[in-house]
């Protein structure tokens, strides 16, 4: 009974490893810096970096805790109805 069990969280840690080594070497794949490419041999000048705004911790947190809060909740009321149901 334990071995399917077993299975399941193996299957569950390896696909986290393969998530937690590929996700970071595709993040920095294409930034080469155009070193080696001969496309802009020809201009040498500093080109300005491009100013992007950065989001704010708590808007990029807020549909993590928003998702958090939905589950546990389903979760808490799913048991209280068959809590209820067996009363």
């Amino acid at each position: 009974m334990s071995l399917p069990r077993f299975d399941h969280h193996f299957r569950t840690v390896c696909a986290l490893a393969a998530a937690a080594l590929l996700l970071p070497a595709l993040a920095y794949a294409g930034q080469d810096n155009s070193k080696g490419n001969d496309d802009n041999q020809g201009d040498r000048r500093e080109r300005p970096i491009p100013v992007v705004p950065e989001a704010n911790a708590g808007w990029v947190l807020l549909p993590f805790f928003g998702a958090v809060l939905l589950f546990s909740s389903r979760q808490l009321l799913r048991a209280k109805a068959v809590q209820n149901n067996r009363s």
